[in-house]
């Protein structure tokens, strides 16, 4: 049986160069059957960003004509990714008090989680201003930090018991105007959008492979405007983040140092790890040839500053150093530059290494497209080969339009938070619990759950779990919060703790003796949180219980007859439980 055959155009739009390859797939393996690299004909963009989409067009234009002219078949749809630069990272909180005597569920990380990408999306106008709202963005994914039971950092908060659990999450943002000028270009060339997947996510595809991902993995893509950060840990690509820095600032420091235009300065730039001197003519015209290693020493502070900027990010997003540093992009080629994050991350320089096209073992073809330059390209079409890409969704909550963008299938609790509702709306709150001890046994007073908010999709009754689709109408009920317990001491003394007696034919309950600490407490008052009460059935002597029953003796002549359980009886005698006293007068 044949396998199905796959091709794909994938264009990497960089801030330097436009890379255009048409990659097909067998089964499992992977051809290229052309591919194009172009720079750009003037800084048409600046740290990832489309900044004249006329000039871009044009590149993407003369990629295109000159692969179609190699199949000799038009091109119509494109794979493309969106730059690392353009993404927003937004770190937020939440706290939330809990019993420290009921495990942690599933259900409560959920919603702690879900209170903190809350707080993120709120956040989002405030960390990039041009985006205003989530109308002007796409929220493409969170991933949490660190959990932390009573303030200690923990790896799992599931089933743990504490007085207050607290969550860190990093969530990620791509402005709709970054999409929105991918777009224009594509039209301008007359390509559709095959898919579209962000760089890191593209790089990381094919680097960090499924079996590398359980380990704590940091992937770096050095280009000429960004340096883009992708990290794995559990066997997922958790975290992306981005520096403004990359191969431009190297350029720039060699410009500065000699005199160079920045066409020169990039062309002595990439010589440095290929000859021991390198000649160059600066802008007046003097020709002059110089050892490399003195032109790495001259840029060393700015490569210096590049490597330690990457490794806060990477401390950033994944809370330490990681096991290993991949590094991609042509920028990762600077001499120097591994051995500096290594320093900058504390960790072996032989943990810092380059990854380039040689690397990928079940790609062929377009042997001329090579080194960690190649590798963002060929993530992109294998990303999209896979169907791992992002997908633009557009959907209605009580009528307000959402716009998701998202790798996987997004769900109802999705479409919800983007919609700016909070967790509370969406979960409700729990009632407050209450705990304390009695007679030194811990005690929990559970308070009311909450009810969920009622949700459906075109009228019918759906979860929170429930995939959306492109243009589904969603209806919303907020959640219920749960009732606050409220207790009566009374509730918790059982029988044996009264004391019952039949006087004069006359049943009585006598309460026993309640304390909270050193304060007497009532039946009827409420169990405060965190109490101490000690319940302690009475000992009573026979002269106690005058105070319980209407017996005046003033005026009355005669012998006062006093019988417990028919047995003559005095006043200092005890009283037990379920005695019949008789008290009378005998003339």
């Amino acid at each position: 049986m044949n396998e199905e055959r796959q091709e794909v155009f994938a264009l990497d739009i960089g801030t330097r160069t436009i890379v255009g390859l048409v990659m097909e797939c067998q089964g499992k393996t992977y051809s290229i059957l052309a591919n194009k690299v172009i720079e750009h004909e003037s800084r048409a963009m600046y740290d990832g960003r489309i900044h004249d989409v006329e000039a871009v067009s044009r590149s993407v234009n003369i990629v295109k004509s000159q692969l179609e002219k190699t199949l000799n078949r038009k091109l119509e749809k494109a794979a493309v990714a969106a730059a690392g630069r353009a993404l927003y990272t937004v770190e937020a909180a939440a706290e939330r008090k809990i019993s420290p005597f009921i495990e942690i569920t599933d259900r409560d990380i959920r919603s702690l989680e879900t209170e903190a990408l809350s707080k993120a999306i709120k956040l989002i106008g405030e960390k990039a201003g041009n985006l205003g709202s989530l109308d002007n963005c796409y929220c493409v994914g969170f991933s949490p930090i660190k959990w932390y039971l009573e303030d200690e950092p923990l790896d799992s908060l599931l089933g743990q018991k504490g007085k207050s659990m607290s969550v860190k999450i990093v969530a990620t943002f791509l402005p709709r105007a970054v999409v929105e000028s991918i777009l224009t270009v594509l039209s301008k060339c007359k390509l559709g959008l095959e898919s579209l997947t962000l760089e890191p996510i593209a790089a990381g595809d094919v680097v960090i492979l499924p079996g590398m991902r359980k380990l704590n993995v940091a992937l770096v893509d050095i280009g000429a405007g960004t340096s883009d950060i992708a990290i794995s840990r559990d066997g997922s690509i958790f975290a992306y983040g981005m520096v403004p820095m990359a191969g431009d600032e190297i350029t720039e420091r060699i410009c500065e140092e000699f005199l160079l235009s920045f066409e020169e300065g990039e062309r002595v730039k990439r010589e440095l790890s290929k000859h021991g001197k390198v000649k160059f003519q600066d802008i007046l015209g003097s020709k002059r040839e110089i050892d490399c290693d003195k032109i790495i020493e001259a840029v060393r502070p700015t490569i210096n500053e590049i490597s330690s900027n990457i490794a806060r990010k990477i401390f950033e997003l994944n809370g330490k150093a990681p096991a290993a540093v991949l590094l991609v992009g042509g920028g990762s080629l600077m001499p120097g530059l591994c051995e500096a994050i290594a320093a900058n991350l504390e960790i072996p320089k032989e943990r810092v290494g380059i990854k380039g096209r040689e690397s990928l073992t079940n790609i062929s073809g377009g042997e001329d497209l090579t080194g960690p330059f190649s590798i963002t390209p060929i993530g992109i079409a294998v990303n999209s080969i896979k169907g791992a890409h992002l997908a633009s969704y557009k959907v209605y909550v009580d009528d307000q339009p959402v716009n998701i963008l998202a790798q996987n299938n997004p769900t109802v609790l999705n479409a919800l938070l983007y919609a700016g509702k909070s967790s509370a709306e969406i979960f409700g709150r729990p009632g407050m619990a209450k705990t304390f001890k009695l007679n030194g046994k811990l005690k929990i007073i559970k308070g009311k759950m909450a009810e969920p908010a009622s949700v459906t999709i075109n009228g019918k009754s759906v979860n929170l779990n429930e995939p959306v689709y492109d243009g589904a109408v969603i209806n919303f009920m907020p959640a219920k919060d749960g009732i606050s317990t409220n207790a009566k001491i009374r509730e918790y003394i059982s029988e044996e703790d009264k004391l019952r007696l039949k006087i004069n034919g006359r049943d009585f309950t006598i309460d026993p003796i309640i304390k909270n600490g050193d304060t007497i407490m009532k039946p009827e008052d409420d169990i405060p949180d965190e109490a101490s009460i000690t319940v302690e059935k009475r000992k009573l002597i026979l002269s106690d219980i005058f105070n319980l029953i209407s017996f005046k003796p003033e005026g009355i002549s005669g012998r006062l007859i006093i019988k417990i359980n028919g047995i003559d009886a005095g006043f200092a005698d005890p009283i037990q439980d379920q005695d019949e006293i008789e008290i009378y007068w005998e003339p």
